[in-house]
């Protein structure tokens, strides 16, 4: 096949997971077919990205005020768009895009976010796969549900929701395929909207060494929770997990130590955890959250929004470190509760579990079958080999 690949957005940091999921997704492609690719570059960006391409071509996106981004974001919103695809209009894209369509043959087109689509003639649409990962539609009414919102926030975030789901139901119907990371979120989009060309193409995590995983003695009796501080489920999860759960630990386990190891942790969350000394170590970013991961006893997910899948608990099973989730955290994971991991969501129970951990109880089983759900089921080559299925059969389609 002849793809060619449109993101809607530069890369940066290559950590952050849509940017993974890009990344694996053509180098795995990139063996077997022959692909292009544009993406838009920002004058402060860096070619970082193009190491793992056959061609490539950067676009320019010119930077705008404030003031004319927010004049623009309302323009708009008045003909139906979402600032969050608003934000990455670009002319020189649809250019690039269309001059490319124009001087070559290709067979599909597989876009990165469901921003990239606006980048497409309308007549291509039938052979776009577009991997949106999480419905937002969706994804924004559940956040709104989280309570860390004031009643503006709430609202605000309420009136998105129904502008982004317009805006879903406009578009995505006409794409050929659309890919979600979850199952379940797959099942309750098609739910909602009736659509007819969702398909699930899971998440991947970096398959661990076995010599390079620690046993329960050799593991700090810690707990960590890991992510992006300042995500608002990471905030809302935080929160729960130091109001409630952290302080029945304590009561249960005087010596367990709680790490939150993630990017500008949010001020509330720093608050909190500073009313337990010594007990509580908030990281802020490091350079790699494995450190961490690999040296605690057990980790937590405390999230409240179901929506997508925990990266953080698919990397804390590849090192062998039991998690103790709740149901929202294990949705678009699909282990089952008391063989993978434990999955509980009551403030008492999250806390009984990972103070059961801490002892060593049922550690070694949970560690073994923790581990093995991902290599069976959460591999990048799995992934990328599902994603070529489902471009055969959209170009066998077309």
């Amino acid at each position: 096949m002849r793809l060619l690949i449109v993101l809607a957005d530069y890369p940066i940091p290559m950590r952050t997971g849509s940017a993974i999921v890009a990344c694996s997704s053509i180098r795995g492609l990139q063996a077997r077919h022959q692909i292009d690719i544009i993406c838009p570059l920002s004058s402060d960006g860096n070619n970082e990205f193009g190491r793992i391409q056959n061609q490539i071509e950067f676009v320019a996106r010119r930077k705008v005020s404030r003031l004319i981004g927010w004049i623009r974001s309302l323009f708009y919103m008045l003909k139906g768009v979402p600032p969050a695809i608003s934000t990455y209009a670009s002319r020189a894209m649809n250019e690039s895009v269309r001059n490319k369509l124009k001087d070559n043959e290709f067979d599909a087109i597989l876009l990165f976010e469901m921003s990239a689509m606006q980048y497409c003639p309308s007549s291509w649409l039938n052979k776009v796969a577009v991997n949106i990962e999480d419905p937002q539609s969706i994804r924004l009414n559940r956040l709104a549900q989280l309570p860390i919102w004031s009643l503006w926030r709430k609202l605000k975030l309420l009136i998105q929701t129904q502008v982004m789901a317009h805006y879903e139901n406009r578009i995505l119907h006409k794409a050929g395929q659309v890919f979600l990371l979850s199952k379940n979120d797959a099942r309750d989009f098609c739910k909602q909207f009736g659509y007819k060309n969702i398909a699930c193409l899971p998440y991947g995590v970096e398959q661990r060494d076995s010599l390079q995983v620690l046993g329960y003695q050799g593991r700090e009796r810690a707990i960590v929770f890991s992510g992006n501080m300042f995500h608002a489920p990471n905030v809302d999860g935080g929160l729960f997990l130091l109001t409630d759960i952290f302080p029945l630990i304590l009561r249960s386990y005087p010596s367990a130590v709680l790490w939150i190891v993630g990017a500008d942790p949010d001020a509330r969350l720093c608050a909190e955890a500073e009313k337990f000394g010594k007990s509580v170590v908030v990281t802020g970013r490091v350079d790699d959250v494995s450190n961490y991961i690999k040296r605690a006893t057990v980790s937590i997910c405390p999230v409240r929004l179901k929506i997508g899948v925990q990266t953080k608990i698919l990397e804390s099973l590849s090192w062998g470190t039991p998690v103790v989730t709740t149901s929202a955290g294990n949705s678009g994971i699909g282990g089952i509760n008391g063989k993978h991991l434990w999955v509980e969501d009551e403030s008492a129970m999250l806390a009984q579990r990972v103070c059961e951990l801490l002892r060593g109880q049922n550690w070694e089983k949970l560690s073994i079958d923790g581990r093995q759900l991902v290599i069976e089921n959460f591999s990048w080559e799995s992934s990328a080999n599902q994603l070529e299925r489902h471009l055969e059969a959209l170009v066998a389609k077309s």
